[in-house]
């Protein structure tokens, strides 16, 4: 069977997905359509809006034949870290093809920009503070949006595999807070703060909606409440970021203007939301330095012919899992963490755990 992949977070699903599940199918004519994708928190550090089942049910009803999950300590990392290790998933699930969306669209530059000796990840910090690159500056400085920084990252991994990639044009501005037809997940979740109807942009129904705003009031208890030294200890903090983050939780009684005097080139956004999900679920440096190389795909949910493709890896070393109860304990450990925290602030917390508990969705 002919597979191929993609890289998703559906935060949440809507009709620009839609348009790159059918584009896939028609580049690529697999015989099963993988997507990998991150769970209940997203690489820019936030909650997912929508549960990780919520999104395998709209990706399966979409066309998506199989779907597994990218391990939270990866998911909430830098572009290249992210995209390193879904590539190594869908690299271990042997599929042929990659499809992603690109803002320029244009693979040959992309590939060139992959070839360099370039860390992506602190690209845009280092060209805003007036420092280039001299063979590759012409290049970057028109391929700074999202995706493409992503494509990058995902070119960059594919180098150690036989995957091809294709590129498919992302059809909207990533920033937009329009609400188009194909609207951007921004224009979106900032329509359902707003209490808007978003059923032309969704082909999903979305109801109690979770936002990072939701988390600060625990955000900011942790950060008064836990000791300087206790902080210090948690992964991805450093650097004395921690004193700014307490001295901005007394100061700030909500999320928007905690952030907005956290943030700095140095540490963007999304940077202190990945930091602050690692406060609030306890995720300390030496949690990620034991744990072992990812060594196991969990499988959230499968079709027939998912099923069907599984069972051709049966006789493969992959260690394909498909019970939380089954998974090497280390991660077991940080993801029984981050879902329960999740899951306090879901209508159905104790329903949700359930889930967490049974195996993957079949339909």
């Amino acid at each position: 069977m002919k597979a191929c992949g993609i890289i998703v977070e559906y935060n949440p699903f809507h009709n620009g997905h839609l348009l790159h599940i059918n584009k896939t199918k028609e580049l690529t004519n697999p015989d099963v359509l993988i997507a990998c994708c991150s769970g209940n928190y997203v690489q820019r550090g936030e909650p997912s809006i929508i549960n990780k089942f919520e999104k395998t049910k709209a990706a399966l009803n979409a066309g998506i034949d199989l779907i597994v999950e990218i391990p939270y300590i990866y998911t909430i990392q830098n572009a290249t870290v992210f995209g390193k290790t879904a590539v190594k998933i869908l690299n271990d699930l042997k599929v042929e093809s990659l499809v992603f969306g690109s803002e320029t669209n244009n693979l040959d530059e992309l590939s060139k920009i992959a070839d360099l000796n370039i860390n992506i990840d602190h690209l845009k910090e280092k060209l805003d503070k007036g420092l280039s690159y001299p063979k590759a500056y012409g290049l970057l400085t028109s391929f700074l949006y999202p995706n493409d920084m992503l494509a990058v990252s995902y070119l960059k991994a594919l180098k150690d595999s036989n995957i091809k990639p294709y590129s498919i044009q992302r059809t909207n501005d990533y920033n937009s807070l329009d609400l188009d037809k194909i609207a951007s997940a921004m224009a979106i979740r900032k329509a359902l703060k707003e209490k808007k109807d978003i059923k032309d942009y969704c082909p999903i129904n979305i109801e109690n909606p979770i936002f990072i705003e939701d988390f600060y009031p625990y955000l900011r208890k942790c950060l008064i409440t836990k000791h300087k030294d206790e902080l210090k200890n948690i992964f991805l903090v450093n650097e004395g970021i921690e004193n700014l983050l307490i001295k901005n939780a007394y100061n700030y009684n909500n999320y928007e203007d905690f952030i907005n005097n956290s943030i700095s080139k140095r540490y963007t956004k999304a940077r202190i939301n990945r930091i602050s999900l690692n406060i609030m679920n306890n995720i300390k440096k030496e949690d990620v330095i034991n744990l072992p190389n990812l060594n196991y795909i969990r499988v959230l949910g499968f079709n027939s012919k998912g099923q069907e493709y599984l069972k051709t890896l049966k006789n493969s070393d992959l260690n394909i899992i498909t019970q939380f109860k089954n998974m090497p304990i280390e991660y077991k450990n940080i993801e029984w963490k981050i879902n329960n925290l999740y899951s306090t602030y879901l209508n159905d917390g104790s329903e949700y755990i359930k889930n967490e508990l049974k195996g993957p969705i079949i339909i």
